[in-house]
C-alpha cells in the first residue's frame, strides 16, 4: 500500500468508533455549512457544546493579546472540535478558523455525553482526547529544534492528512504563503525560499492563496528530513 493511500483512511475520533455511532453523533446535531476562514469557535469565549466535523480541514489557533498567533493543530473530517471545555468547565482554550469550505454538526456537551454514553464509546472518546493532549510536545519540540524546511513539511504533510477520505483536492492547501508561515509563527520571508527551492525540484505549484503538492514521497522525505541542524532557521 503506497503512502499516499494512507492519508485516505478514515481519521480521528470517526475512526475509532463503529460507524453507526459516528453517525449518531452527528445526526443528533444541527448541520451547518461553513466558508472558508470562518472562526467557529473563539478563544476565551465560554464552551456548552461541541462540533464535529463532518467534512473541511479546520485549524485550532492560539492568540496573543497583540494579536500574534500560532497554529497549534490542524482537524478535519472525524474530529470531535471543543470538547475539552465540556470537560473541566472552562472557557475555550483556542480558537478554530476554518481553512476551507465545509460541514459541521453543533450538539450540546449534555447531548454529546448522552450519545457517547448510549454506545458505550466513552473509552474511546478520553482514548481520542488523551491522543491530543500527547501530540503537544512533539508539536512544541519541532517547533523548538526543526528547521524552516521540516516545519513546513510538517505542517504540510499534516494538512494533507487532515484532508479526510472524502476530500476531492487533498493535495490542494488552500492558503497563502503569509498564512503557512503564520502558522508556524514565522513571517513570510522565512518560508518563501523553501517554498521556491521545492517549486524548482518539482514537490509542489504554488498559485495565488493555495499550494498544490504534487509529489507527496518527495514531500514525506523532507517531513523525515535530517535534524542534525536543529535550531537553524
Amino acid at each position: 500500500m503506497s503512502e499516499a493511500h494512507e492519508f485516505r483512511r478514515p481519521r480521528g475520533f470517526r475512526s475509532l468508533i463503529p460507524f453507526p455511532a459516528w453517525a449518531a453523533l452527528v445526526q443528533s446535531g444541527i448541520v451547518r455549512k461553513h466558508h472558508a476562514r470562518e472562526r467557529l469557535l473563539h478563544q476565551g469565549e465560554p464552551g456548552g457544546w461541541v462540533l464535529l466535523c463532518v467534512s473541511g480541514r479546520l485549524k485550532v489557533i492560539y492568540s496573543e493579546p497583540e494579536g500574534r498567533e500560532l497554529m497549534l493543530a490542524v482537524r478535519g473530517p472525524g474530529d470531535v472540535i471543543g470538547e475539552f471545555s465540556g470537560q473541566d468547565g472552562r472557557p475555550r482554550s483556542a480558537t478554530v478558523q476554518a481553512i476551507e469550505p465545509g460541514v459541521t454538526s453543533k450538539l450540546s456537551d449534555q447531548r454529546f455525553d448522552d450519545v457517547v454514553d448510549r454506545h458505550g464509546i466513552r473509552a474511546q472518546l478520553n482514548s481520542y482526547m488523551l491522543g491530543k493532549v500527547r501530540e503537544s510536545a512533539p508539536h512544541a519540540w519541532r517547533l523548538a529544534h526543526r528547521t524552516t524546511a521540516a516545519r513546513l513539511a510538517d505542517l504540510l504533510v499534516a494538512l494533507i492528512g487532515a484532508a479526510g477520505p472524502d476530500h476531492p483536492a487533498p493535495t490542494t492547501i488552500p492558503m497563502s504563503q503569509e498564512e503557512l508561515a503564520t502558522a508556524l509563527g514565522l513571517v513570510r520571508s522565512a518560508v518563501t525560499p523553501v517554498l521556491a527551492e521545492w517549486k524548482a525540484a518539482g514537490l509542489i505549484q504554488v498559485s495565488r492563496a493555495r499550494l498544490h503538492v504534487l509529489d507527496i514521497p518527495g514531500l514525506l522525505d523532507m517531513h523525515r528530513g535530517d535534524v542534525s541542524t536543529s535550531g537553524q532557521n
